[in-house]
């Protein structure tokens, strides 16, 4: 039994691990919603070899299992390399021409391939061993929350392609377990030579830039001839291209800024997000044309204070700190490639170790401030974003606790009297104007009973700046900022005294309380509304009722918004098709027993609910951990893994009626709901703690839950067995698998039209369904425990 449930471990970890990585690449060579394809792809996979058993069951006789197990988990390992192979030589973006449909479909395909031996792998472990199903279940589970640990390890030490070869050898150790149980001494000879291959082909393949890597990237080729390094991690890939000399990289330039020159080391992130390293060897006098930009109005404000700078990047926003007397400089950047490149790999060239008072901190900026007791006359942060999705999930962006009410009061409580902040954001669409709104939330929250005297807004073409005092604006300032904006030819947006010309920021500033501020929402064609922690997506604007008014003008949020449609409508399309094609098979076989309605019920709901909770619960706590890295490790692996125990416990439950049959469901659904009412307060109540605290805490939230949704699936199997509904196994199965792709893009969606905890409560509603649905269901036979 010990090689079967180690097999198992192995290839439920692989397979959870290729999908993390795959979301990885996926950020990196196409957009950030389109990183959802490997969710989606993983689930219409294995979905797919759970039907293939179902369907063909006269491949899968009883006597052929432990060599049908052995034969998909080493299809899954040699199809893995192949796929990424053929993968990454597909180009994947939009293109009104007929050929993007297919290379869509041939790159969806291709990836789903290896998904699809790991199902049959998976369905007929759990389905058709004479194992005990809770412990099959727990062995499954531990494998997959291993993973989801392994696979940040992973990603922290080589690269995604690289990865997914050592991913592959996972796979081929998996099939030596399995060989030992179906007693075939060749497969597992075999199998322990080819995961050794791997291993070499990735370490190889880590050891270069012109490896298996990427050739088309954000529908382009990648050429990487002037690629000087390249660090994956598990929230980006960070690219360093070789110093060149020329105009400097600004954000908001002035018209009037002189002609100069610099050295400067580009550095992009997900080959999208650039910032620029500066060659700095400690002589400040070259870098005046820094305060040519309009990010840098903060700190000409408050010349000779204190300064956190959040999202350091290559040390722009550092510098100009440094130029304008800055005495501290505290810079803060999540990305822990970017700070190697800093500080270790080009350290010699960007001279951090010269810039007069700075201190850098390898953390997200709202996690560092919430724990410092510190204060400072500027909190600055300058186009903070990657549009990246992060190993915690697609659409789980990394800046989302940023731009929220609940941050900026941690902001403005940790000013100096008279401090600042300041934001630089795009003025296109409506971000500027919904930060605005954020802003003056935030000032309504704190008592202000004028907002309009703290805010000042300036922009120069395609970038805006807003500052934002804890004390009215004096004279002083807003003779600095008139003075600035005329010798910039700046634009003036907002100012104390003035009249804004801009009707947004007219119709915001008219507000004088957060209820009416809510109404912002339904006001026009985007969402103006402040953004608050319960459902903390700054960056959609766009509401549902809203998408086919502006479908003909496009842009990144309705792109993606539709994209998850499309993909949503699909997994609806794979629901349906899991459940009709196996009763069109059996109305052709007169003495075939169909399953009930309610087990179809029972394991479509808990499917959905289980990708609504772990999805909820990633997103929201990724705000308390302070990075959708250790969201991931604390929901993911400590979800699974408390779900892999109450899978080994509900081995113990004596099934002798339906109520005990629909018991853990409706258990589930009531700790649900204490979770939903706890986690917003525990987030603020203990959001100062240091990490270890934070971790514990939201494992405290998260593993109640997490065991009593153990009982569900591996009692469901039982209940099902006892109504004599054995030969349905793997068609429940699938149709697990197929809601819960169903439930990943409802997630998104739910949360992002409403708020994250709706889309908790949807779980809820979804295991009492569950519950629910055992009941009128066939009478239990007889009591067993296991």
């Amino acid at each position: 039994m010990l090689p079967f449930l180690l097999g198992l471990s192995l290839v439920c970890g692989s397979t959870l691990m290729y999908e993390i990585v795959l979301t990885r690449l996926l950020s990196a060579v196409c957009w950030y919603y389109l990183a959802f394809v490997s969710i989606s792809m993983a689930m219409f996979g294995m979905t797919a070899g759970a039907l293939a058993v179902q369907v063909r069951s006269e491949w899968f006789s009883q006597d052929q299992i432990p060599h049908r197990i052995l034969q998909a988990v080493f299809a899954t390992a040699v199809s893995i390399p192949l796929a990424l192979i053929v993968a990454l030589a597909v180009p994947i973006d939009f293109s009104f021409a007929l050929e993007t449909l297919f290379s869509f479909l041939l790159f969806s395909s291709v990836i789903a391939v290896p998904f699809f031996f790991s199902g049959v792998a998976v369905c007929l472990a759990l389905t058709r061993s004479s194992f005990p199903i809770g412990r099959v279940y727990f062995a499954d589970l531990f494998g997959a929350s291993m993973g989801s640990l392994a696979s940040v390890l992973l990603l922290k030490l080589v690269d995604a392609p690289s990865g997914i070869f050592v991913i592959s050898a996972l796979l081929f150790l998996g099939s030596a377990a399995f060989a030992i149980y179906a007693k075939d001494d060749s497969y597992r000879r075999r199998s322990l030579a080819f995961a050794a291959g791997m291993l070499v082909i990735a370490g190889l393949n880590a050891s270069t830039l012109h490896g298996i890597q990427p050739i088309w990237t954000k529908g382009t080729i990648d050429r990487r001839d002037k690629l000087a390094a390249e660090v994956w991690n598990p929230i980006s890939k960070v690219r360093a291209f070789r110093p060149a000399f020329g105009p400097p990289q600004m954000w908001g330039p002035s018209s009037h800024m002189p002609r100069v020159n610099m050295q400067e080391i580009q550095m992009d992130i997900d080959d999208e997000a650039s910032t620029a390293m500066v060659h700095f060897q400690g002589d400040l006098a070259p870098f005046g044309y820094l305060r040519y930009d309009v990010t840098s109005l903060g700190a000409q404000l408050r010349s000779g204070g204190t300064a956190a700078v959040i999202g350091a990047g290559g040390g722009r926003d550092l510098m100009n700190c440094a130029v304008n007397g800055f005495r501290r400089i505290v810079g803060i950047e999540i990305n822990s490639a970017i700070v190697g490149l800093d500080t270790r790999t080009f350290g010699s060239f960007s001279g951090f170790d010269k810039i007069p008072g700075l201190e850098l901190h390898n953390d997200e900026g709202r996690s560092y401030l919430t724990r410092t007791n510190e204060r400072f006359d500027l909190i600055q942060a300058s186009l903070v974003d990657t549009w990246a999705a992060t190993s915690a999930g697609a659409l789980t962006l990394v800046e989302n606790s940023l731009y929220t009410v609940d941050a900026w009061r941690i902001f403005y409580h940790h000013l100096k009297p008279g401090g600042l902040i300041t934001f630089s954001r795009w003025y296109s669409g409506a971000q500027t104007h919904r930060l605005f709104a954020v802003a003056w939330a935030m000032l309504l929250d704190q008592g202000v009973e004028n907002p309009e005297r703290n805010i000042a807004l300036l922009s120069a073409d395609r970038i805006s700046t807003i500052v934002v005092s804890n004390q009215p604006l004096s004279e002083e300032d807003l003779a600095k900022i008139r003075a600035f904006a005329h010798e910039m030819d700046f634009q003036v947006l907002f100012l104390p005294g003035e009249q804004t010309s801009v009707p947004e920021l007219r119709n915001i500033s008219a507000l004088r309380d957060l209820g009416a501020m809510a109404h912002l929402r339904e006001a026009g064609d985007f969402d103006l509304s402040p953004v608050f922690d319960s459902s903390p997506y700054f960056f959609n604007a766009v509401r549902l009722r809203n998408i086919p008014r502006l479908i003909t003008r496009g842009g990144s949020n309705l792109r993606a918004l539709l994209f998850v449609f499309t993909f949503m409508f699909a997994a609806g399309v794979l629901v349906l098709v899991v459940i009709v094609l196996p009763l069109r098979e059996w109305s052709k076989q007169q003495s075939a027993t169909r399953a009930p309605v309610c087990g179809i019920v029972y394991f479509v709901s808990i499917g959905i609910g289980f990708m609504l909770v772990e999805i909820a619960m990633m997103q929201q706590l990724s705000i308390f951990l302070g990075h959708p890295i250790y969201s991931l490790i604390a929901v993911l692996g400590g979800l699974i893994l408390s779900s892999g125990i109450g899978s080994l416990v509900s081995d113990r439950l004596r099934l002798g009626s339906r109520v005990a049959c629909g018991l853990p469901a409706a258990a589930v659904a009531l700790t649900i709901l204490l979770y939903a009412t706890a986690v917003i307060p525990v987030i603020h109540r203990f959001t100062a703690g240091v990490l270890w605290q934070r971790v514990a805490d939201s494992l405290m939230l998260v593993m109640p839950c997490g065991f009593l949704m153990g009982f569900c699936f591996p009692v469901g199997l039982r209940w099902m067995s006892l109504v004599k509904q054995e030969q349905n196994l793997p068609w429940m199965w699938a149709l697990n698998g197929a809601a819960a792709t169903l439930g990943s893009f409802a997630a998104v969606v739910i949360s992002m039209e409403t708020s994250i905890t709706i889309c908790v409560l949807s779980a809820a509603a979804c295991y009492l369904i569950a519950a629910i649905a055992v009941f009128p269901g066939p009478r239990v036979a007889s009591p067993v425990a296991l």
